[in-house]
């Protein structure tokens, strides 16, 4: 206790914030190195309110018109893409095989794929009902899972568009479309693929789509309270 007051009665506001940038040193050395774990938290990136992820459950609910079970990649589509994630036909092969679990023909989607450091999106989607256009801007630093999520969201837009399922404002529009991947059975891809990951640059830090892990999560309590 001595020791604790001579330490506290000897340093000066000058040593605390001399002390402070080692203290953030060690602590992103424990979190990246150690644990392996993203030095900031997912909040960093904004948070959805609750009230708002209930209206989308309940909007969806109302809206869609079947239940839909989980969705999993084709075994021979996974293993291609792990082997080569840049390939794509197989990149086009799984944009089908998600369309199709929502009952939609992907064979008319042109599917883009770029890489440009300079985009502020992952994925993009143009349609007039008559032809559809995804663009997937696939950075190194995409797993796979990210891959998945961010093709079934903008599959996700077209279902959506098709049932004539919307919110007004653009921002909640996205946040809805989110809720939808996770109540038509995209779930768990969503929610690895929504993870905070190394960015481009040194001790940045990124992640897609516009709902946390822990909002998957939530989502998902809502439909089986919905349910039960």
């Amino acid at each position: 206790m001595d020791r604790l007051q001579y330490f506290l009665y000897h340093i000066s506001i000058y040593d605390i914030l001399n002390i402070l940038p080692y203290i953030g040193l060690a602590y992103f050395i424990i979190r990246r190195f150690i644990l392996h774990k993203s030095p900031i938290p997912s909040g960093a990136f904004g948070k959805v309110s609750k009230e708002l992820l209930q209206k989308c459950v309940v909007l969806l609910k109302k809206r869609e018109k079947r239940e839909y079970e989980a969705y999993t990649v084709p075994d021979d589509i996974l293993r291609a893409l792990k082997e080569n994630i840049r390939d794509e036909e197989n990149l086009k092969a799984l944009l089908c095989s998600i369309c199709g679990h929502l009952g939609i023909n992907g064979d008319f989607i042109k599917l883009v794929v770029i890489d440009e450091l300079m985009t502020d999106w992952a994925g993009q989607i143009s349609t007039d009902l008559a032809f559809t256009t995804i663009r997937l801007d696939l950075r190194a630093r995409y797993t796979l899972d990210t891959v998945i999520a961010i093709l079934a969201h903008e599959a996700i837009h077209l279902h959506l568009y098709y049932e004539g399922i919307h919110l007004k404002d653009t921002w909640e529009n996205e946040v809805l479309t989110d809720t939808a991947a996770v109540y038509c059975g995209f779930g768990e891809y969503i929610y690895r693929g929504y993870a905070v990951t190394q960015g481009d640059f040194a001790l940045s830090y990124n992640k897609v789509g516009y709902i946390r892990q822990e909002d998957v999560r939530y989502i998902q309590e809502l439909m089986a309270m919905a349910s039960a």
